[in-house]
């Protein structure tokens, strides 16, 4: 017979053979996160204003239309509103572990993942076609934005060059660096990248600053990392 493994937070048993099975198959994972989950929040009493935050939270990330459609489906409302008590919990979970941690992780990662830009673009192959069109924006004949519309060979043609807001670590360096030493309304000289040749202008930049929500997401980014760790170890005592 299989040697039995008693799961963490469940009153039965199961064999090596089935917890292996589990595993390969990526079912133990998330059985095991939420299982303990639960059981590091049965005791958490969030405010109400922290459920508050928690249900406009979810509120946003469902789509509109559907919670209109199950608004008089009780399971639906009921499965919903613990799901909103879960988060809150698990929000204040976070910060209370984590909480003095989570500004200076903030202020090491603010420039390239929080900041914010909103910047018009134009490119193409095209060498003299750009310098062309810069020459003329630059005379104030007319703008980026009009050209982008025409010319530029990116889908951002469609939305007459402008892009954001997005952070910089999901644009490329060359262009990053353009918007971070770059003013407002400033168009950028020609530049050539990955053998295309790029007009760009900085509309906007938001300098975020460290607040309640920087701070939820961060502590409960840490939070999971905790309870990844606590998975894995329970691999390899089973190993």
């Amino acid at each position: 017979m299989d040697n039995l493994i008693k799961l963490p937070f469940i009153e039965s048993n199961i064999t090596l053979l089935d917890f292996k099975k589990l595993e390969n198959n990526g079912y133990l994972r998330p059985i095991f996160i939420e299982l303990l989950k639960a059981e590091k929040i049965k005791n958490i009493i969030p405010t109400d204003y922290e459920i508050k935050v928690s249900a406009e939270e979810l509120l946003l990330k469902n789509n509109i239309n559907q919670l209109n459609k199950e608004k008089n489906n009780q399971y639906y409302v009921d499965l919903l509103n613990k799901e909103v008590i879960k988060l809150a919990s698990l929000k204040k979970l976070s910060v209370d572990k984590f909480g003095k941690e989570a500004k200076n992780i903030f202020n090491s990662r603010k420039e390239i993942y929080y900041d914010q830009y909103t910047y018009s673009l134009l490119r193409t192959k095209n060498k003299k076609l750009v310098f062309e069109l810069y020459y003329q924006i630059e005379a104030n004949e007319t703008s980026i934005n009009q050209l982008s519309k025409k010319y530029s060979s990116g889908s951002e043609r469609l939305k007459l060059g402008i892009i954001g807001p997005i952070n910089l670590k999901d644009v490329h360096y060359e262009i990053a660096k353009i918007l971070k030493s770059s003013t407002d309304s400033i168009i950028n000289e020609p530049i050539e990248i990955n053998k295309e040749w790029f007009l760009i202008k900085r509309e906007n930049f938001i300098n975020v600053k460290f607040n309640d929500y920087y701070q939820n997401k961060i502590c409960l980014e840490l939070l999971e990392n905790e309870l990844e760790k606590e998975y894995f170890n329970l691999i390899n005592s089973k190993s």
